[in-house]
């Protein structure tokens, strides 16, 4: 009877440990500049992105467990000083943050980038929130500074792969996109 009991002890602490996801790693980004990036358990019900140097480490955000850590989102691009993390969940447009390393804080939010340079370090991308809102913004990964284009609005597309990049100058770019006539139109702004 005791070896009984001994078994039915064994295995309720394995399949306890088992069910216990308490330093469950998702997914794992190496970035630039000695920071690693996790997708793990942050908490009983939740997962989180964890942004870690060194010993240090940050919770950036979390979620609960069950919402799967497709919510969190995925490392779309690493820069030297800081990195797009983008969420593309169901049928909802594509969005994304930019984060700074050394804080974690988010410098800007976007959606549907369309057009993105690796070379010249640039991307185009609709804005979400505050300054970007309405507006189409051009971001320089290397000053990280943006410029804000009003965004057309004579035109049918709300959402996603509205606009296309033509020409991007020092001092000038072109986008098209479809009016409400159904007509491709090409806009240009003078850039500053």
């Amino acid at each position: 009877m005791r070896n009984f009991f001994c078994v039915c002890f064994a295995f309720l602490s394995i399949t306890s440990l088992a069910s216990n996801p308490k330093d469950s790693i998702y997914k794992t980004y190496d970035l630039k500049g000695g920071y690693t990036l996790q997708i793990k358990t942050v908490g009983q019900d939740s997962i989180g992105t964890v942004l870690i140097k060194g010993k240090e480490s940050n919770v950036l955000s979390s979620a609960e467990t069950k919402l799967g850590t497709e919510v969190l989102g995925y490392v779309y691009a690493d820069f030297d000083s800081t990195y797009i993390m983008m969420t593309h969940v169901d049928v909802e447009p594509v969005k994304f943050e930019l984060i700074d390393k050394a804080s974690g804080q988010t410098i800007i939010y976007g959606q549907s980038p369309f057009y993105r340079d690796t070379i010249k370090q640039l991307m185009m991308f609709d804005g979400m929130y505050g300054k970007g809102r309405g507006k189409l913004v051009l971001y320089n990964f290397k000053t990280n500074k943006a410029e804000y284009f009003p965004a057309p609005t004579d035109t049918p597309c709300f959402c996603c792969f509205c606009w296309k990049l033509i020409s991007l100058t020092d001092s000038e770019v072109q986008i098209q996109y479809e009016n409400l006539k159904h007509e491709k139109v090409v806009r240009s702004y003078s850039r500053k």
